[in-house]
């Protein structure tokens, strides 16, 4: 029952792919398949996991599918309520969602939670259904500081201090939002952290005994999307895998590259790179910096980001006009630099009309988003920030497009992969 669930997601996400975004595999001839592999990817949009396991998964073809990939999932992905709280739609239909967990549509997809050991902050829910578990259904005003509490409530449909935390479930839902460790009282904060640095542990032992059952399995080793365009620090999760398995680990390194800033649609690019073995031989910092280099030397090097790159180094000179033939070219010249580093290029961009027509949309981009005003004699205005700040959404691609992009190749000329 649940390959055929896998089946049939990886078939509907493969189809709902290909009808909003052009996909472009290569590489896929370094993936052996062999058991025990950690497929190792950069982490940039929530759409990353479903679309590289059904990638792995129809290496061979829609009637040919591979071993199903596993990987992992925010343990908030499992609890019932964060549907309701996901969904866009009117309040009712939140309210109807509440009950109802994704844990076995999750689980039919080969995933498993894992959870973040950040205690700075950290989401209502999750820190209340701890302290539910382990100490007892106390009242909000014994768990959370007064202002804390306020404040809290404030963001809530009703409540009252004195409400327990079934009841605060039962009329709320799971709020999304987070709260400050030291808003709780201490002795509650400490049960939180306790139990998260444990249960965290038991689920990676989930993972090291699925290793050593020969499974494989998809991780991001950041841990979390991509904040602003770099490749995140890689998490100790990753290396914890490489060093406790008792078998011997194959770590199959891939890249995913988003270009879409343009008028048209989005390209993903999925580069699967030459299997690693013997990585665990090795101590962490070294395990840390080849695998590092290796997801970054597969990026596909796209114009989005080359031109989002000279965008923001002429802000950062203090210019407020660039002319578009300068442009134009200077993008061509990091193109050929990309090339001559070895990088995947994007492929479209290898004639003339190709490169043109995707100059265009990238032109049109950022004019609808008044990322460039054009002054006419070929000159645009760059207006201040290059476009717009979206404040009411976190950080990532949608919060500022164009400094995402060029620090995709920011991120290459740091570790010295790329000199532009």
């Amino acid at each position: 029952m649940f390959e055929l669930l896998y089946y049939l997601i990886g078939i509907a996400v493969r189809v709902g792919i290909k009808k909003n975004f052009s996909l472009h595999v290569n590489g896929l001839d370094n993936y052996s398949e062999t058991p025990s592999t950690l497929i190792v990817a950069n982490h940039k949009r929530d759409l990353d996991s479903v679309l590289l396991a059904s990638v792995f998964y129809f290496r061979n073809g829609f009637l040919h599918p591979a071993h199903p990939v596993s990987f992992m999932g925010d343990e908030n992905l499992f609890q019932p309520g964060f549907l309701g709280n996901w969904i866009k739609g009117p309040g009712i239909l939140k309210k109807v969602l509440q009950p109802f967990s994704l844990g076995y549509v999750l689980r039919g997809v080969h995933a498993y939670p894992i959870g973040k050991l950040d205690f700075r902050s950290v989401p209502v829910h999750d820190a209340l259904r701890i302290i539910r578990e382990t100490n007892g259904d106390h009242r909000l005003n014994e768990i959370i500081k007064e202002e804390a509490l306020q404040d809290l409530l404030g963001d809530a449909s009703f409540g009252h201090p004195d409400m327990t935390i079934t009841e605060f479930f039962d009329s709320e839902g799971y709020p999304r939002k987070k709260i400050k460790s030291n808003c709780f009282k201490s002795s509650f904060r400490k049960a939180v952290k306790k139990t998260k640095l444990f249960g965290v542990r038991r689920q990676l032992d989930t993972f090291i005994d699925l290793l050593d059952e020969g499974e494989i399995i998809y991780i991001t080793p950041e841990g979390a999307l991509s904040r602003n365009g770099m490749l995140g620090k890689l998490k100790d999760s990753l290396l914890i895998l490489l060093d406790e398995a008792n078998t011997d680990v194959v770590v199959t390194p891939t890249n995913i590259t988003y270009d879409y800033l343009t008028d048209g649609r989005t390209n993903i690019f999925v580069n699967v790179g030459e299997e690693i073995e013997g990585l665990s031989g090795t101590d962490r910092k070294e395990q840390s910096d080849i695998l590092r280099r290796r997801i970054l030397k597969l990026t596909t090097v796209n114009l989005g980001q080359l031109a989002s790159y000279y965008l923001v180094n002429a802000e950062g000179n203090g210019r407020e006009v660039v002319e578009e033939e300068k442009f134009c070219s200077k993008v061509r010249e990091y193109l050929e630099k990309a090339r001559d580093a070895g990088f995947h290029v994007d492929e479209n961009l290898q004639s003339s009309q190709g490169f043109e027509e995707r100059w265009r949309g990238y032109i049109n981009y950022c004019e609808d988003r008044e990322v460039l005003r054009r002054v006419g004699n070929g000159r645009f205005r760059l207006n201040d920030g290059l476009g717009y700040d979206r404040t009411e959404i976190p950080r990532g691609y949608r919060r500022k497009p164009v400094e995402y992009s060029a620090n995709e190749i920011k991120d290459l000329e740091k570790v010295g992969l790329l000199d532009l």
